[in-house]
């Protein structure tokens, strides 16, 4: 099996990203769930009901691209998000759904994320959409997320969390650090009086930067 030559490396970095985002307070209890592509059959992931924080490698969970298990104990039950974002877009291998306090309060006040306000979001995650809100764990989720998929790294679900896709699992991770310290960030400004935008051409010079932060 192709796939086994990165398996132990997926698996160590899996354990490693899950703790980091237990640790950060993004995900409480047993909620949260995270995936690496390890090539164009297989599928890492995490496990059913599991607290992050006290998952092993043994407990990971190997899948094919249809969320059918191959090694291992029953995938999350939200995996249909991961799986829809890797057979939309080959660049994605890793993706991280997680629960950020500020981020998904924002969307439960109904409010978006208002994009042009911080340069370092302009230049590496770009503006976040508020996808409608489904009934987790269900079809509506990946259908609901399907239309931003393309143009978007990071997502916030209506009522529900965050999903951030990424080249490998760190960098999925990162976006997630990223997008939740800028909803807060954003939350201080509007208690300020209200968060002031970038101007416009500043906006379009970092926009140029976007291939620089990538390389």
């Amino acid at each position: 099996m192709k796939s086994l030559t990165r398996l132990d490396t997926a698996r160590a970095e899996m354990i490693e990203v899950c703790r980091a985002t237990y640790n950060r307070g993004y995900i409480c209890g047993v909620e949260g769930n995270f995936s690496i592509r390890l090539d164009e059959d297989f599928v890492l992931t995490t496990p059913r009901g599991s607290c992050k924080n006290r998952i092993h490698e043994n407990d990971l969970v190997l899948t094919d691209l249809e969320g059918n298990p191959v090694q291992g104990g029953r995938p999350s039950t939200e995996l249909k998000m991961h799986l829809i974002a890797y057979r939309m877009r080959s660049d994605v291998l890793a993706v991280v759904h997680a629960h950020p306090t500020t981020a998904v309060g924002f969307s439960v006040a109904g409010q978006s994320l208002e994009s042009d306000i911080l340069p370092e979001v302009v230049c590496t995650i770009g503006d976040v959409p508020i996808a409608p809100y489904a009934t987790p764990s269900t079809d509506a989720v990946p259908e609901s997320i399907a239309p931003f998929i393309v143009d978007h790294d990071v997502m916030v679900l209506d009522h529900h969390g965050a999903l951030c896709l990424g080249e490998n699992l760190w960098d999925a991770f990162y976006k997630l650090e990223t997008l939740e310290h800028y909803a807060q960030t954003l939350l201080i400004a509007k208690l300020l009086g209200g968060a002031q935008k970038l101007p416009t051409h500043e906006v379009k010079k970092l926009i140029g930067l976007r291939a620089f932060y990538k390389s």
